[in-house]
Parts: C-alpha cells; sequence; structure tokens
C-alpha cells in the first residue's frame, strides 16, 4: 500500500468532499481516501499506479476543481487597487460581479419587502369563524413575509446540511425528502398544539416574551455562521457546525437519510417561534374552545405556511445539483441567510429593549412632544398612541413619572402583520393582541427608564417612552 497526497482547490462544502472520495474510490487500486475541505487535501491510499494531476483534473473538469501536487496559493484579484502613474484604479469586471450578485440578493429582499408592506394581510382577517380556507390563505401571507425571514432561514441552513449528507449523487427527489420530512413534522406539531390550545386553552400564556426573544436570537446566530460560511468567508469556518464525516459518508452510501426523522423533530420545533402570523393563528385557536376546530385551524395555517417555503426547498435542490451549480448557489444563498439573520436578530434586540439598527433609522413619533403626560382627575398617566398600516405612533407626550398609575391607550386604526401583538418588556407583560378600536393596557406603576414598544418579532418600528 502506498500513500499519495494531492492538493485541491474549488471544494467548498461537505457534498464535494463526497463527491471526490467516491469518484476515487471507483478508481482500480484505490483503497482509501480522505478529502479535507479544511486542509484542502485529499489523501489517497492506494495499490499500484496512482493517476496523475492531469487526469484528476480531466475526471473533475465538470466540477471545477484544481489539483496539485504541491499547495495551491489561494489568490483572488483586488476590487481596488494602485497602479503607479495612473492612481488608484477599480477592476470593472469585478465590480460589474458585485453588482449582479446584489441585485439578485436585493430582488430576493425587495420582493418579501412589498409583500410585507403591501397589507396583504389586512385582507385576510381571522376569527373564530373564519373558514380553514382563510386560514390557509393567511399561512400563504405568512409564508411569504415574516416566516420567509424566521423558517425559511432556517431551511436555507438545514439545507447546507442535508445536502453534505448525502453529496452530489443524490437526485432531485432523495434532496427533496428531508424537506417534505421537515414540513410534515410542522404540520404534526401544529395540529397537535392546536388541539391542546382549543381544548385547554385558558391553561396557556404567551408571557415571557424574553424566552422567545432568546430562542429566535440563538437559531438567528448559527443561521449567521452557517450564512458566512456558505457566502466563502473563510476565518468562520473554524465554527464548522457539521456532521463528523463517519457519519456523513454512511448515509451518503445508504438509506439512512430518507429514513431519518430529525427533520421532522426540527420542523415540529419551529412551533415555538413567535412569528407574529403564528401568534394569530394560535391565538384564535385558543378562543375556539375545540380541540378539533384548534387543531384544523393550525393545521390549515402551517399547510398554508408550507407553499411558499417548498419553493426555498426546491429552489435549494436545483441549485446544488452539481458542484459548480452548488458553488454560486451556497454564496447567494449564504448573503440571503446572513442578511435574514441579522434581520432576525434586529428585531428581537428591540423586542428585549436593547439597542438596535432600528434606532439608527428611526424618526420622530407622529403627533409626540417633549412634555410630561399629565394626570387625570383620578391620578393616573394616559399615553395615547395609534397603530396603523405596519407602525406605531405617539399622538401626544410619551414621557411619564415613574412610581405613578399609568394606562397606555392605543387606538387600533388597521395595524397589519406582527404589529397585531404589540409588545414593551419592561413594561407589559408578554404581549397584547390588539383589537381594532381602542385598546386600554394597564401599565402598573413603571420603574425609571426608557422602554421600546414594538411588536412581537420587533419588525415594526419602534417607538419608545421615557420614565423618569
Amino acid at each position: 500500500m502506498k500513500e499519495t497526497i494531492y492538493y485541491v482547490s474549488g471544494m467548498h462544502c461537505g457534498a464535494c468532499e463526497i463527491l471526490v472520495e467516491h469518484k476515487l474510490l471507483e478508481q482500480p487500486g484505490v483503497k482509501v481516501v480522505d478529502a479535507s475541505l479544511s486542509n484542502g487535501t485529499i489523501r489517497i491510499e492506494h495499490e499500484g499506479h496512482i493517476p496523475p494531476v492531469k487526469q484528476l483534473e480531466k475526471w473533475f473538469k465538470s466540477d471545477g476543481y484544481i489539483f496539485s501536487e504541491t499547495k495551491i496559493k489561494q489568490t483572488k484579484d483586488p476590487l481596488i487597487y494602485f497602479v503607479e502613474g495612473k492612481g488608484i484604479q477599480m477592476d470593472k469586471k469585478i465590480l460589474k460581479q458585485k453588482f449582479k450578485t446584489l441585485r439578485k440578493v436585493a430582488i430576493v429582499f425587495f420582493t418579501l419587502y412589498l409583500v410585507e408592506k403591501s397589507g396583504a394581510a389586512q385582507y385576510i382577517s381571522v376569527t373564530d369563524n373564519s373558514s380553514l380556507a382563510v386560514f390557509l390563505m393567511f399561512g400563504i401571507v405568512a409564508g411569504l413575509s415574516s416566516c420567509a425571514a424566521l423558517v425559511g432561514g432556517i431551511l436555507l441552513s438545514l439545507t447546507k446540511g442535508w445536502n453534505e449528507q448525502l453529496g452530489y449523487k443524490a437526485t432531485p427527489k432523495q434532496k427533496m425528502r428531508p424537506h417534505i420530512t421537515f414540513h410534515m413534522g410542522r404540520l404534526v406539531a401544529y395540529a397537535v398544539f392546536g388541539a391542546v390550545l382549543g381544548a385547554f386553552g385558558s391553561a396557556f400564556s404567551f408571557d415571557d416574551i424574553t424566552i422567545y426573544a432568546l430562542i429566535t436570537i440563538t437559531v438567528s446566530v448559527v443561521m449567521l455562521i452557517i450564512g458566512l460560511q456558505m457566502a466563502g468567508v473563510s476565518w468562520v469556518d473554524r465554527f464548522q457546525i457539521r456532521m463528523p464525516k463517519f457519519i456523513t459518508r454512511r448515509v451518503a452510501n445508504s438509506s439512512e437519510a430518507q429514513n431519518s426523522r430529525m427533520p421532522a423533530f426540527i420542523g415540529a420545533g419551529t412551533v415555538l417561534l413567535p412569528c407574529g402570523f403564528t401568534l394569530i393563528a394560535q391565538g384564535v385557536a385558543l378562543t375556539s374552545g375545540s380541540a378539533i376546530r384548534g387543531a384544523s385551524i393550525l393545521f390549515a395555517f402551517a399547510l398554508g405556511t408550507v407553499i411558499p417555503l417548498l419553493f426555498i426547498g426546491y429552489a435549494s435542490v436545483k441549485g446544488t445539483s452539481s458542484a459548480k451549480r452548488g458553488r454560486t448557489f451556497s454564496f447567494y444563498a449564504g448573503v440571503v441567510l446572513v442578511l435574514f439573520a441579522l434581520y432576525n436578530v434586529n428585531g428581537q434586540f428591540n423586542v428585549l429593549g436593547l439597542p438596535s439598527m432600528s434606532d439608527v433609522f428611526a424618526s420622530s413619533s407622529e403627533g409626540s412632544d417633549t412634555g410630561t403626560v399629565q394626570r387625570d382627575q383620578a391620578g393616573e398617566q394616559i399615553v395615547n398612541m395609534k397603530a396603523f398600516g405596519f407602525s406605531y405612533a405617539f399622538t401626544g407626550p410619551s414621557t411619564i413619572q415613574a412610581g405613578v398609575p399609568t394606562k397606555l391607550v392605543v387606538d387600533d386604526q388597521g395595524i397589519k402583520g406582527c404589529g397585531v401583538f404589540l409588545s414593551a418588556r419592561g413594561l407589559i407583560s408578554g404581549f397584547v393582541d390588539l383589537k381594532y378600536g381602542e385598546n386600554i393596557i394597564d401599565l402598573g406603576k413603571p420603574n425609571k427608564g426608557v422602554y421600546k414598544i414594538t411588536c412581537s418579532m420587533g419588525m415594526v418600528p419602534p417607538i419608545t417612552i421615557h420614565v423618569e
């Protein structure tokens, strides 16, 4: 037995390792192959003659891998460089590629933005008496907006691992099975949770927004790391989140990936994520008073979200049908995933009342002034605000005195999306389900501080109450 080590560039994920290993193990005399993405090497144990570098590159020409007997120096053409006598120069070809990438990513987010801002949700009002078809449509709208950022982001993160386990040899049908299992888990979990809410609704509350926020932040941080890895940020590779190679090799060579229940368990866990649309559907199931009705409501809603989310899964499968396509898809999906993660984390910072990027873009609230709220005849402070479109705004002073009984009066003029569930950590326990018209919320005797008012997902631009 002999051992030969070649250097390889062009591998970008675990699926590339599996592809290289499988192809080489098919060659006569090759007994063991160990491809390493982190080291950029392939170690081959073989008997007799080993194929030269030129032969390897011929075999892997369509996959875009480059082999060498010596370490390959990774070089990148700079976007901006200096030329003596000409000054600072810019590579127009690279710049054009960058803009092309940004344009494609921007289209994705602009589409989601239009859906979120279009007010589609306000035309699909759900109540105890709504038909299951209405809840299905409500789910479709959710899957195109906040659910796309949260559950869609999780799905993209999981896709990376599933593809690495199955490898590029897997058929589209095989690659879609984990996605189907994931959604089956979601549907079952939503139906069961809906039945429990309908039967024992009074025993449930959604008060601890801190736990919801921390769960979402944790999930989003994982999404961020995976997204950076997919986008090709090398320093993040030290935080690789992947299955051990001895497991992925076994899965790629058997039917274990097709029979795995793990995607179903992960899908079921998404029932705990605080998407505003989900909370609305759960709220209706809670008041339905029937296990069957509650299960039907959440099942129909979850089924609606599956339709756009399956498109994300199918796009990922088609985009990773080969190593070359997988390399391109990985970059675009990674950029989208990073933006989703940052969007979610920023929103949860708002929910927790922490500084966020939203503060940078915050404008002065309509109708607010620098004065202090005056007490009424009963000695209470009344803070007035309105909720409309996808925003909140004060209609009077927003500075109050600490230790004084205070009420927040919210005039709901047609708030949309997750804005229906208002939160203000430190002032309000849990989420407040706004009803159309006047909503009176008892704030008790607030302590000194600055408190953000936003929605359950932190996506509605926050406004602040100052307690002095």
